[in-house]
């Protein structure tokens, strides 16, 4: 029995020793368990701790479990954040405004999960310290108890800012590749089509399904089929290709011009990976350029064969272009002159006698002076901008000799801005010669009709007088036919004579202390006779005033205009005569003659001071007068020193202007040159 018991105690000892090493073990085995727990969590931790993404647990209620080092530097939080719910957080934070309303929708898309039950991703904005936005991609993932009950919340959360810039960058690009005009064509480096935008469309016809994966030579001319290699091996090189023109075939066969700019597209490692190509329509260009050119050949043609001499400057006054035309006229070839200063040709003072058909230097006053740069009205054109056309110049020969011109100077603008000028010029010396010829010869003329007609004048007027009262009255009638065209010979004549002679130099002006009032009351006087027998209201308003004038030629000058608005006034309409000072200037008086007459077309107010010029021809034949009154009556003015125009309304009548220099204190002539 004693025995029995013995071996009972051994083998319950054996079992609690090996219950006991089990026990141990398992202390063991557990502990390097925990051992390994604690080292896995220390490294998840660490982990987590080194993820640039924020990493963020909730409990149930929405506390903050555990959060990475991202998160809690993102919001500035300090370490004893656990436990806190977010609007807790917002309190202790040390930028409550900066992450208020970051936190609070925080809270709010929290609510959301839970209500939704199911992970959710959003993107969420986070101001960083400076105060800029920054953009996460939020994950949230709910976790729950196998009753259904909520556990907790992992928050995720990857900051996508420079991601979200790359890819709205990218979209406006592709936006803007999609909206250009131009072809903006993609090829891999063997020369296929991978991208295809609207421009490319438009400008060859072909869809970007119809092009996708074709050689780019689909477009090339058959005989330009060596194009497309030689740009390839440029481009696999590493070369490019700017505005490189060609020819290319759009869907509907049609040949069209096309600048190409040819680049290669390059990987991060700049690795070439594919070519891009911008392809732009010139078809257009193409044409106006045609067409320009035309029309710059078609310009030089008709530059090159006109007769007058062109020629442009520039601001400074020298020759930018010249026509052959103003070579020859001044002997110098075209290169000769371009860049030259215009003085070369207009470098002394030049003058010519009226009397000589051969150029003389300083001999009549009638031209200017050239010796700088302000005398010259083509350098004010370039100053003011005003057209200027000047009929007594001479220019320069390249022999030394001078040649009479006339030339019109016309501003170049750009933008309203002067750059230069074009001078149009004419040699007039044959024209010159021609009028001196007729000059003379209507002087010869003139001189051998006059004495033969005041004889005939003479014997008709004696017979006229009453040699003839016994013949019949058509004899009579003749007779005084006969008188009325020898005195308009006559007329004609001496008026001829007399514009010959003022315009020659060779009247000798009386000049004299005159009383404006006077002479006005005298030549009113005279015509109050053809007046009253046309019917005509003479008015006349006179100012005493004095002026140093030739007396006899003040008067023929306001007589013809006054008879002049007599024969074309009706019957019982009114002429209005009379003088002001003129309104700029004290030195002046303005003398105007008014009529209630037909009137004067606006393109006739300047020719009618012509020679031999009326508003109709038939003027000379109902009204008389002989075409030469206002020609006589402007080179008498001229030699005054005034000037006179006129102004007209059709139907309403017209107002003769004569405007002449007050006299000077000293009794001599005013120049008002």
């Amino acid at each position: 029995m004693i025995n029995q018991n013995s071996e009972t105690e051994t083998q319950l000892i054996a079992s609690l020793q090996a219950i006991n090493q089990q026990l141990i073990q398992e202390i063991q085995e557990r502990k390097q368990v925990e051992e390994a727990l604690r080292e896995s969590s220390e490294r998840l931790k660490t982990l987590i701790n080194t993820l640039p993404d924020l990493v963020c647990f909730k409990d149930a209620s929405g506390r903050w479990l555990e959060a990475n080092q991202a998160t809690l530097e993102l919001f500035q939080i300090q370490t004893d954040y656990q436990g806190k719910s977010d609007a807790e957080l917002v309190e202790q934070s040390h930028g409550k405004t900066l992450y208020k309303n970051a936190l609070i929708n925080f809270q709010k898309s929290d609510q959301q999960v839970w209500e939704n039950q199911h992970p959710s991703q959003q993107q969420e904005i986070i101001p960083d310290l400076n105060g800029n936005p920054r953009i996460f991609d939020m994950i949230k993932v709910p976790l729950f108890h196998p009753n259904g009950e909520p556990k907790g919340l992992v928050i995720l959360g990857r900051d996508i800012t420079q991601h979200q810039k790359a890819e709205n960058a990218y979209k406006q690009l592709a936006a803007i590749v999609e909206s250009s005009e131009d072809g903006i064509i993609g090829k891999t480096l063997e020369g296929q089509i991978i991208s295809w935008n609207q421009g490319a469309e438009q400008i060859y016809g072909y869809s970007e399904t119809e092009v996708k994966d074709c050689p780019f030579s689909l477009l090339t001319l058959p005989e330009r089929s060596s194009e497309v290699p030689q740009i390839l091996a440029s481009i696999q090189s590493g070369g490019s290709i700017d505005h490189y023109e060609t020819v290319h075939i759009r869907k509907d066969g049609e040949h069209i011009d096309v600048s190409l700019t040819i680049s290669p597209m390059k990987d991060d490692y700049g690795n070439i990976t594919g070519i891009s190509t911008i392809s732009r329509d010139i078809s257009y260009q193409k044409r106006i350029e045609k067409t320009l050119e035309q029309l710059r050949h078609q310009n030089e043609l008709i530059l090159d064969s006109a007769g007058e001499g062109i020629c442009g400057l520039n601001r400074e006054g020298k020759i930018t272009f010249a026509n052959p035309a103003a070579a020859r006229m001044t002997g110098y070839t075209v290169r000769e002159l371009l860049m030259s200063d215009w003085q070369r040709i207009t470098q002394e003072v030049i003058t010519f006698s009226a009397s000589e058909t051969a150029p003389k230097k300083n001999v009549y006053s009638g031209y200017q002076s050239l010796t700088n740069q302000q005398t010259s009205q083509i350098f004010s054109t370039l100053e003011d901008g005003l057209v200027r056309h000047v009929d007594h110049e001479v220019f320069r020969h390249r022999n030394g000799s001078y040649f009479p011109v006339e030339y019109v100077s016309t501003p170049i603008q750009n933008q309203g801005e002067i750059i230069g000028a074009v001078v149009i010029f004419k040699d007039i010396t044959e024209r010159q010669a021609m009028e001196k010829m007729k000059d003379e010869f209507i002087s010869v003329v003139s001189h051998e009709l006059r004495t033969p007609l005041t004889s005939i004048h003479g014997a008709l007027g004696l017979l006229a007088s009453g040699l003839l009262d016994m013949q019949t009255e058509r004899a009579k009638r003749m007779f005084e036919i006969a008188v009325t065209n020898t005195t308009r010979l006559v007329r004609l004549i001496n008026d001829i004579l007399d514009l010959e002679r003022i315009q020659a130099g060779q009247i000798t002006l009386d000049k004299k202390y005159c009383n404006l009032a006077d002479l006005m009351l005298q030549a009113h006087n005279e015509m109050m006779g053809m007046a009253e027998k046309a019917g005509v209201n003479l008015s006349v308003k006179p100012l005493g005033v004095q002026i140093w004038v030739a007396p006899d030629r003040i008067i023929q000058i306001l007589t013809n205009l006054l008879s002049n608005a007599i024969r074309f006034s009706g019957v019982d309409s009114c002429i209005w005569f009379d003088a002001t000072l003129h309104q700029s200037t004290s030195r002046e008086v303005l003398i105007t003659v008014k009529d209630q007459g037909r009137g004067i077309p606006a393109d006739k107010l300047e020719t009618i001071f012509g020679r031999f010029q009326q508003v109709d021809a038939s003027d000379s034949r109902q009204k008389g007068g002989t075409g030469l009154g206002l020609a006589i009556c402007r080179s008498i003015v001229q030699q005054h020193g005034g000037h006179i125009w006129a102004e007209s309304q059709l139907g309403k009548g017209s107002t003769f202007f004569v405007r002449l220099p007050v006299a000077a204190e000293t009794g001599e002539d005013l120049d008002f040159q």
